[in-house]
């Protein structure tokens, strides 16, 4: 601009120089927010992947444990499902015994039965 010549040209004068600036400040704010946003975007995405990674390696290692439990309570299982095959053999033996033995003693009932009704036939017809 050229010299001021009236009161009037210097106050627009200055009033232009400190526009002037403040536009040169909001220029320059608005790249720093520019970067700003830049940077923070690139942070949300690394903090992303390691979210991701982070979840990945839990959940592999949960696997894992769950696969190990999994297998040790089949081993358990096994275990218990053997056990009840033998309790089972031995009922059924001791069912099979008290069986025989229910025979042996109602067939001996009978004999003997029998013979106290002979014998007790015998003596009431003599």
């Amino acid at each position: 601009m050229a010299d001021p010549r009236t009161k009037l040209d210097i106050i627009y004068q200055e009033v232009l120089g400190e526009v002037s600036e403040l536009v040169g400040r909001v220029e320059a704010a608005t790249e720093r927010l520019a970067e700003a946003s830049e940077l923070a975007g690139r942070a949300g995405e690394r903090s992303a992947e390691q979210i991701h990674q982070v979840t990945a390696a839990a959940a592999a290692k949960l696997k894992a444990e769950l696969e190990h439990v999994g297998d040790r309570l089949l081993k358990q299982v096994e275990t218990v499902a053997e056990e009840a095959g033998a309790a089972a053999s031995v009922v059924h033996r001791s069912a099979r015994r008290f069986a025989t033995l229910a025979l042996a003693v109602g067939l001996a009932g009978g004999v003997i039965g029998g013979a106290l009704a002979g014998w007790a036939l015998s003596g009431a017809l003599l």
